[in-house]
């Protein structure tokens, strides 16, 4: 006497017995943990793409700092030869400075001896 299902063969019944069979559930407590099994999976999936937005975002992170301390520094770099351009200027307007006044007391000194000059012919004649 067989127990098998009706119009099935032997391979389906050992084919059966090999590959469990998804039911769907009976009971609450069945639905509940599917259910629960489902929002699991959502959450999941949901932290992976998470956790690879927060990776991309550290990684431009990352290079947004290489290149704001590359700018630092290169902005450090123009300030210094500023500052050092300035002195050279400071000091060569000093330099002028020092120029224009000895070459007034040059031009004063000639003009005095232009008068004594012009005094002394205007003397003689």
């Amino acid at each position: 006497m067989s127990f098998s299902r009706r119009g099935a063969s032997r391979g389906d019944e050992a084919q059966a017995e090999r590959t469990p069979r998804r039911r769907r559930p009976r009971g609450r407590t069945a639905r509940l943990l599917l259910d629960l099994q489902a929002r699991l999976e959502d959450a999941l999936a949901q932290l992976e793409t998470q956790q690879k937005m927060i990776t991309e975002l550290a990684d431009r992170l990352a290079a947004q700092a290489s290149n704001h301390s590359s700018l630092e520094s290169r902005v450090a770099e123009v300030a210094a030869r500023q500052e050092t351009e300035l002195a050279h200027m400071r000091q060569a307007k000093a330099r002028h400075q020092q120029d224009l006044a000895r070459l007034e007391a040059s031009v004063e000194r000639h003009k005095s001896e232009m008068s004594a000059l012009e005094h002394t012919l205007n003397t003689d004649a």
